[in-house]
């Protein structure tokens, strides 16, 4: 669900599609460093939320009764997923701040975390309230305008539309106060609007989007990549320098 910085006007590439392991002018030492720093930050913010659920942090404990463990519980809706973007953005930060102390590029790296907090948030805030909205509206409606169907057609159809539709809008909101913290706070000029292409880094939302509509096992067992996913976002933070801020 990550979104790369946001372009200048004078640049042609898009966010969203950057490696950051590429892009990067660190060594190996360095990169393997913010990977392992973002990959703490993600397994952190876990076990916060799993210690917050009840669940219990003991490895024994967990493998020995797994289907039951947070690991395997855990819905992947906003709460999660922000906990989850914030912990990797952190840790992201962090190894930055270690493998270098240049001023301008730690200010590179605040400025990425600002925007990919953004990216990671809004879309999915957006997508789990449109989903239960449509779930809401297809109770109160429905039924009015057909005889009682399977709970399919009478909830999970408007409450489909409704999470793919309010993450189409969660991209375009994103995008729109990235651009602004972009321009007001770090002073780097208005960015640029959305493209299509820009759909591809919100894969993972597009997926919990699923997890809204329907129970099928093919789309939770998909969900548990969530947090690899967004350890992109941290891994991003952590390579970013003045020189590929705006690339």
């Amino acid at each position: 669900m990550y979104i790369s910085p946001i372009s200048k006007q004078n640049k042609t590439t898009g966010f969203g599609h950057n490696n950051p392991w590429a892009d990067s002018p660190y060594n190996n030492k360095e990169k393997y460093i913010v990977a392992t720093t973002t990959a703490v930050g993600v397994l952190a913010s876990m076990a916060c939320n799993a210690k917050c659920k009840g669940y219990s942090l003991s490895p024994k404990k967990m493998f020995k009764n797994f289907k039951n463990s947070y690991i395997n519980k855990v819905k992947y809706d906003d709460g999660p997923v922000i906990t989850i973007g914030a912990g990797s953005c952190l840790g992201g930060l962090a190894g930055g701040l270690v493998i270098d102390r240049d001023k301008e590029n730690r200010k590179a790296k605040l400025r990425e975390a600002l925007l990919q907090m953004t990216n990671i948030s809004l879309p999915i805030i957006f997508t789990v309230w449109g989903s239960r909205f449509g779930h809401k509206l297809g109770n109160k409606y429905w039924d009015k305008c057909r005889p009682k169907e399977s709970e399919t057609f009478r909830t999970k159809v408007p409450q489909g539309i409704a999470a793919i539709t309010a993450l189409i809008g969660g991209v375009y909101t994103a995008n729109v106060v990235a651009n602004k913290i972009n321009e007001k706070v770090f002073h780097q000029g208005k960015g640029r609007p959305v493209q299509l292409s820009d759909f591809s880094a919100h894969l993972d939302d597009f997926c919990i989007a699923g997890t809204q509509i329907t129970s099928a096992k093919f789309i939770d067992r998909i969900a548990r990549l969530v947090p690899a996913a967004l350890m992109i976002a941290g891994n991003e933070v952590g390579n970013t320098t003045v020189e590929n801020a705006d690339s």
